[in-house]
């Protein structure tokens, strides 16, 4: 097939060597064995520390959350880059894990072997650091824990209180970004902080471990793993309809805030002070066979995001999309079965749906399609969509 850009070029926001690993991205010794292994090891100090810890929903879940939800039409978000799946926009911060439940997936992530595999440095980032980076990947191969938390039936159903619509978890479900603070650094006068912080009203602008995007899958679970206590800044931005830029207050270890982060432009935006902020984020799509997910590959495929492993990711893209797919053939024969009148054009808008799905399965993949990143959407207001 015919390719744009054979070899993806950083200049067009693509990482290089994305076939053999991204490994010019590493994360540089000075930081896996200076501020990584300090968290790791206040982990592994606490009394309660326990490498072999099993999810258990009801002692490691806050099941009973509650948080103001706001939807597109509260966001004044009229037009959109994909048609939404709910009226759903965000949640603001509401808790969701236990102080043992976040350590321990904060750990699986820090592992040696784990940082070694699947953390990079970013490369769509505002102002990062070598102690700015993405772990990503191991949750469904090498976290047991994390893994079980993402799959939870009980995580599931406290999410669909707010969405009002069937949910499951992406493939590879689930990655972190890290902003650490830089040891004896010297912080300047909180007042200067604050005033940097209000400062900061352009979210294309402001520091960030992941750029201005939007996500490629539907919905995204944001939890806060680390926060340094009196940080400024760290939160989540969001663009409004109105092109203005907001924040999700207050957020605390533990807490999460859920968005359709397919249909708003969003932001992982630093801490102005020298704060460490670490997020585990988790994607999701709609759930059932009755229904196709709307999943994409813009902002996570390889050659744009170094930390995915390439033969891992596309296989279990490859698993995740066709499975799907079979299920709801097999759904759609058996509701055919049933009916007394055969609806040709029925039948005919059905099959051109599912055949998008599977044209969507590839025509973002590196060898057919790899154009500059960000896409033009990602840089207008949601007006000229």
């Amino acid at each position: 097939m015919p390719t744009a850009y054979p070899h993806p070029q950083k200049h067009l926001g693509h990482a290089v060597n994305y076939l053999t690993g991204n490994h010019e991205y590493d994360i540089p010794k000075e930081t896996v064995d200076g501020e990584i292994a300090q968290l790791r090891a206040r982990l592994e100090s606490k009394p309660s520390f326990n490498p072999g810890l099993t999810f258990d929903p009801e002692k490691h879940l806050i099941k009973d959350p509650s948080a103001k939800v706001l939807t597109l039409d509260d966001l004044k978000i009229k037009k959109t880059r994909v048609a939404p799946v709910c009226n759903f926009a965000t949640t603001y911060q509401f808790p969701l894990l236990t102080q043992e439940a976040v350590d321990m997936i904060l750990w699986e992530a820090l592992r040696p072997e784990i940082v070694e595999k699947y953390g990079r440095l970013p490369n769509l980032a505002k102002s990062a650091t070598r102690l700015d980076f993405h772990i990503g990947g191991h949750c469904s191969r090498w976290a047991p824990f994390t893994q079980a938390l993402w799959n939870s039936p009980e995580l599931r159903e406290i999410l669909e209180r707010f969405t009002k619509v069937k949910m499951k978890p992406l493939f590879s479900a689930g990655h972190f970004n890290f902003s650490l603070a830089e040891k004896n650094a010297t912080e300047p006068p909180s007042e200067e902080l604050l005033r940097k912080y209000r400062e900061q009203s352009n979210g294309d602008e402001v520091p960030s471990s992941l750029g201005m995007h939007y996500d490629s899958s539907t919905f995204a679970l944001v939890i806060m793993a680390e926060l340094d206590e009196n940080t400024i800044g760290g939160e989540t931005g969001i663009v409004t309809g109105d092109n203005k830029f907001v924040r999700v207050p207050d957020p605390k270890v533990g807490s999460a805030t859920l968005i359709q982060g397919m249909v708003l432009k969003h932001v992982a935006t630093k801490p102005v002070s020298n704060s460490n902020r670490v997020t585990a984020v988790a994607g999701f799509c709609v759930a059932g066979p009755e229904k196709l997910d709307n999943s994409l590959l813009t902002s996570v495929k390889p050659s744009i995001l170094p930390r995915q492993n390439y033969n891992e990711f596309y296989n279990d893209w490859a698993q995740f999309r066709l499975t799907n797919l079979a299920e709801h053939i097999l759904h759609y024969r058996d509701q055919l079965k049933n009916v007394e009148q055969f609806d040709q054009k029925d039948f005919i808008a059905h099959c051109q749906e599912m055949e998008s799905y599977l044209h969507k399965c590839w025509d973002e993949m590196e060898e057919h399609y790899n154009p500059p990143y960000p896409p033009k959407e990602f840089r207008i207001t949601y007006d000229e969509l």
